[in-house]
């Protein structure tokens, strides 16, 4: 349960990710860079006059929401890490795996 959140939350983070950059090409500059090239004449179409307003707004949106989930998705990582143990307690423990030998006896070869 707590991968498949995680899994979500991750594709949700990299949406957020191309939308913010997305918003953020669409903002005018003061030199009329990118801004008029990815959408001067679309935005004023769609929102008005108020267009660098609601980009603005967006921005703030997008970038709380973008800090947000790399939180929570550092916790979950953590949070699974742990449930999984990590690498270095799978070498001092290699016993616990499937693959190991049943006995020590059997793991030792006669040398010939």
């Amino acid at each position: 349960m707590l991968r498949i959140l995680f899994d979500f939350l991750a594709v949700a983070y990299a949406l957020v990710a191309l939308l913010l950059v997305l918003v953020i090409l669409m903002q005018r500059s003061k030199q009329e860079g990118l801004g008029a090239t990815f959408g001067s004449g679309v935005t004023d179409a769609l929102f008005g006059a108020q267009t660098s307003s609601i980009l603005v707004k967006g921005t703030s949106w997008l970038a709380t929401m973008f800090f947000a989930l790399a939180v929570i998705l550092s916790f979950l990582s953590g949070r699974l890490a742990s449930d999984h143990g990590t690498i270095q307690e799978k070498l001092r423990h290699p016993g616990s795996s499937a693959a190991s030998p049943t006995s020590p006896a059997a793991a030792q070869k006669p040398a010939k």
